[in-house]
């Protein structure tokens, strides 16, 4: 049994794990966590955009105060590692994580130094790794070789009535993020660039699988197409701006030469609200976003931004209909705008049924908290998680049998 913690936007974390791993494997813990019941059937930990940390369930006890929570993960960390082969052998670092309740890093060193103490005592020589708060970041614990073969980070997550005590397994390689964001050779602040790590989930949104053939027919500086290629689909992006069909080519072929990957890629030039396919499967992109707002303009400019982006969204998704294989499935980016009434949707987004959609729903989470925005953005980003129609399904089932 695997708990995860979440990213910061904890709601997509968990739609996430839903599609890659199923509802039923799936049990949300509090509104930071989530417990996946099969551990086989957790994807690596690099394509997992929204989860921060890994860790195997070593047990769960009642939750008490900080000093009977301690004894009992001192007990389970010092039987875990002295259960290991060979633990003398070897000099082993050491990390806890505390979450869920607050403690003082005295505190919280106060308790590594005396596992460390207690090692020491059966021979087991250990190094302790101390944050600045109670909770090791990803740099920290990858840094310090704590999921190697030496290492050792133990979390400790209190959720109301229980506690689960853990040992990391894997954890997000920040710099791999940041590589891939900052490095690559083409950037366009002004166009808004979308995160790796939220193209990772968009693409776990679309069931993608590296026999996938992946399609962003907006794709820009090609952030979900690179991310689709270090899983081995099939890419194909376009834009109707020569420049970025070109920034995209740059970036495909920078990663190919960073990561040591083959690409099978197509890039076109061509606009995506009248372009041709055929059986399309998975589509996986960002519509137009309107321009850059650092805050929310009078009502008269906010009204053309929205009817601008919704015309755009809407002829594309009237488009592309019509060319989706039945088995096809779409996570589409469309702006959302923060207001002092609460989010201004497209209109487009209650059309979906009436043009053939259907919207996907998750068992954990409601769609409406599918939006990717930073506190202090005023233009977000609304998933759309969408599949054909039940009856359009049927009729093209139908149309394809008949050939």
């Amino acid at each position: 049994m695997l708990i995860c913690v979440l990213g910061r936007q904890p709601e997509l974390g968990i739609a996430e794990l839903e599609a890659v791993v199923g509802p039923e494997q799936v049990m949300p813990i509090g509104a930071e966590y989530a417990i996946i019941k099969d551990s086989s059937k957790m994807p690596a930990q690099c394509d997992l955009g929204g989860i921060i940390k890994m860790a195997e369930v070593i047990d769960t006890v009642p939750t008490y105060k900080w000093n009977r929570i301690s004894a009992a993960a001192f007990d389970k960390i010092i039987d875990t590692i002295t259960s290991r082969q060979n633990a003398q052998a070897h000099k082993l670092v050491l990390g806890a994580s505390l979450y869920g309740i607050r403690v003082s890093p005295k505190e919280m060193l106060l308790f590594e130094f005396a596992v460390k103490r207690k090692l020491k005592e059966k021979g087991i020589q250990a190094r302790v790794v101390a944050g600045k708060d109670s909770v090791l970041n990803s740099a920290q614990v990858i840094n310090n070789g704590l999921t190697g073969e030496n290492g050792f980070e133990f979390l400790i997550i209190v959720d109301r009535g229980r506690t689960y005590i853990a040992r990391t397994v894997s954890v997000q390689d920040v710099d791999s993020y940041s590589k891939r964001d900052y490095d690559r050779p083409s950037r366009d602040a002004w166009i808004g660039m979308l995160p790796p790590k939220l193209a990772q989930i968009m693409l776990n949104l679309a069931k993608v699988t590296p026999s996938s053939n992946v399609i962003d027919p907006f794709c820009g500086t090609g952030v979900v197409l690179m991310e689709a290629a270090l899983r081995h689909c099939k890419v194909m992006g376009i834009d109707i701006r020569p420049e970025m069909v070109s920034a995209t080519k740059a970036n495909l072929d920078w990663l190919a030469k960073e990561y040591h990957i083959g690409i099978s890629y197509k890039l076109v030039c061509a606009d995506s609200t009248k372009y041709g396919w055929k059986n399309v499967e998975r589509i996986v992109c960002e519509t137009f976003l309107g321009p850059a707002l650092t805050k929310l303009p009078d009502s008269e400019r906010m009204k053309k931004i929205v009817i601008d982006c919704n015309y755009v969204a809407k002829k594309f998704l009237g488009n592309l209909h019509g060319q989706l294989s039945a088995n096809a499935r779409c996570c589409i980016a469309v702006p959302v705008w923060k207001s002092q009434q609460g989010l201004v949707h497209l209109p487009v987004v209650d059309e979906l049924t009436a043009m053939g959609y259907t919207r996907v729903c998750f068992s954990h989470v409601r769609n409406d908290q599918l939006v990717y925005r930073r506190p202090d953005q005023v233009v977000g980003r609304e998933l759309l998680v969408l599949e054909l129609g039940k009856s359009v399904t049927r009729l093209a089932h139908f149309k394809n049998k008949k050939r």
